[in-house]
């Protein structure tokens, strides 16, 4: 995976025409806020060096390598002397005043020249503090507080006026001071784990994630001795910038909602980006075509919004997916769950078996029919607590891994049951776990049992759905279940009201119960006078599934009401059948 988006950072930068230090560089205003930009000028000739004034500029977008911000440093100075202004005099102090501290730091590599002018900037800053933070102050009362303003220096050479960005030594003490932190762990000519070369220098302590640590145990090689513990992760110092533009670029385009969890979709260009369809590669070079893309894309089936697999199923088996599923808490990052090499091929038989149960449901099926059941195992919790199991599944559908359909039905038919027993959309939950159910099956991650058997008046109706309901047992209890749908519906016709529900026992009917159920449904059909031929039909039919099933069912409480359950919410359906048939007669 770290390969993948380090491959990512480097067609970014390649195709954003970057040099390596403005993977470093941040946009100030990417809020929209920091319009204005104070500077501190000072006139540059040859070696000396005067202070100006202060002036108030307008924000250009245009001039983000001339501005060199980055927003490192926390709470004392960044890279470069230029930071946002929170209060004038604090920000002035530690950001801009103390930055030029790095002229005393041993390790640093400055050219005599470069390093008395700065010198002199240090000093001048120093003369001029009062008139300088007094200046900014006062520009400050005439800003708006919501407006941001961010304070830098610029330079007057020869009538030109030059921003820090302009000049080398800055650019080249930004580069030394990312790389300073990392200079504490670090080995020289050893081989990269990157890109595979053997480099000058590597570093042994990246945090592009944060999820890669030294500080825990079983993380260190060589006996436990930090210092060698640059072996585990060595990464050179161009495979670093590389990767933090894929990182950043993968943040910025590639992440998308997954039904209250986020993923990061990363691309792996397996056999290498030449042998990579050009439409594809052009997804991922263009941002305004990938922008474009995540608006325009109609089928919402994996994510909440801007699905483009859709779009990538299509390609070849040149390149494979990853999914990362991150949790971010303050500067800690853990992860969820990482889908690795999912191949184009393997998308679309998900996609097929998707459109398969959209056209027998003539609904659109997504995750959200997963989700309902793996989102909260109490209804009135506030908080998901099933997001672990709800991953689980995510996973062996994309891996093709099988699934425990006992285990599912248990959350189905719990989310089912809290619907039914307060009489509220529980048909909605039926036909969600039974669209989830012939998913699976579409997908031959459950096994279904198939028993051969007799011709039957409603065939027609069971083949529709495929295996879901091929043993004899499983389709009388979905007749059952529509039977007795068709007396609550007639119950509360002529009374308002369910009183036969006491017998469904909230959906947690044994085998027991269900061989009683059926007389009472029918005599109490008749007690309504309205146990007509075609009711008889079904009912006849329900008997004869039920009695060829035999006794000791070996089905589970939640498996046969499940499927008791499915019977009500195909009701109309298998009426529209009796009855049709019925009337053809």
């Amino acid at each position: 995976m770290i390969t993948a988006v380090k491959s990512l950072g480097e067609m970014a930068i390649k195709s954003q025409n970057k040099k390596l230090i403005d993977v470093l560089i941040e946009d100030p205003n990417s809020n929209g806020v920091y319009n204005n930009i104070i500077t501190v000028n000072f006139i540059l000739e040859d070696d000396n060096v005067q202070y100006e004034g202060i002036k108030l500029e307008e924000y250009d977008s245009s001039k983000l390598n001339k501005y060199l911000y980055t927003s490192a440093g926390g709470n004392g100075p960044g890279y470069t002397p230029v930071a946002k202004i929170t209060e004038p005099e604090k920000t002035f102090n530690i950001k801009i005043k103390n930055w030029f501290k790095v002229l005393n730091k041993k390790n640093i590599k400055l050219d005599d020249k470069n390093k008395a002018i700065l010198e002199k900037i240090k000093n001048l800053l120093d003369e001029n503090s009062d008139e300088i933070i007094n200046q900014i102050q006062s520009i400050r009362k005439d800003i708006p507080k919501k407006e941001g303003l961010l304070l830098t220096l610029k330079f007057n050479i020869n009538g030109e006026y030059k921003y820090i960005g302009d000049i080398d030594a800055f650019s080249d003490l930004l580069l030394q001071l990312d790389s300073e932190k990392y200079m504490k762990l670090y080995a020289e000519n050893k081989v990269c784990s990157i890109c595979g070369r053997k480099k000058d220098i590597v570093f042994g302590k990246i945090d592009t994630y944060a999820f890669y640590t030294i500080d825990k145990r079983g993380y260190i090689v060589g006996g436990f001795d930090e210092k060698d513990s640059w072996r585990n992760y060595p990464v050179c110092p161009e495979c670093r910038l590389a990767l933090e533009e894929g990182k950043k670029y993968i943040e910025s385009q590639l992440t998308f909602g997954f039904y209250g969890l986020k993923y990061q979709l990363i691309p792996n260009f397996i056999i290498g980006e030449e042998f990579v369809k050009r439409e594809i590669l052009d997804i991922f070079e263009d941002t305004n075509k990938l922008i474009s893309l995540k608006k325009n894309i109609k089928k919402r089936f994996i994510a909440d919004q801007d699905d483009i697999l859709d779009y990538l199923k299509d390609a070849d088996d040149s390149m494979t997916l990853n999914f990362l599923f991150l949790q971010k808490s303050n500067s800690a990052e853990r992860i969820l769950l990482l889908i690795e090499d999912v191949f184009p091929s393997h998308l679309k038989e998900i996609f097929a078996a998707k459109e398969e149960i959209d056209r027998i449901f003539n609904d659109s099926f997504t995750f959200r029919n997963i989700r309902n059941f793996l989102s909260r195992s109490d209804i009135n919790k506030r908080d998901s607590d099933l997001d672990g199991y709800f991953l689980d599944l995510t996973d062996r559908i994309f891996r093709g891994r099988p699934v425990d359909l006992n285990f599912l039905l248990k959350f189905i038919m719990k989310r089912i049951r809290d619907e039914f027993v307060n009489d509220r959309f529980y048909k909605n939950s039926i036909k969600d776990g039974l669209m989830a159910v012939a998913f699976l099956e579409k997908l031959k991650l459950i096994k279904m049992e198939v028993i051969k058997m007799e011709e039957r008046r409603l065939d027609s109706f069971f083949e529709k759905y495929g295996p879901n309901f091929d043993v004899p047992l499983k389709r009388g209890l979905v007749l059952l279940g529509s039977l007795t749908e068709f007396l609550l519906r007639k119950q509360y016709s002529e009374r308002e009201a369910k009183p036969f529900m006491k017998n469904l026992k909230g959906l947690k009917m044994t085998e027991r119960d269900i061989k009683g159920l059926l007389p009472k449904v029918q005599n109490k059909l008749e007690e309504y006078d309205s146990f007509d031929k075609g009711k008889r039909i079904l009912a006849k039919e329900t008997s004869n599934y039920l009695l060829t099933a035999g006794d000791d069912w070996h089905m589970s409480i939640d498996e046969i009401n499940f499927y008791f359950a499915c019977g009500i919410n195909l009701a109309d359906e298998i009426a529209n059948i009796i009855y049709k048939k019925e009337e053809e007669k």
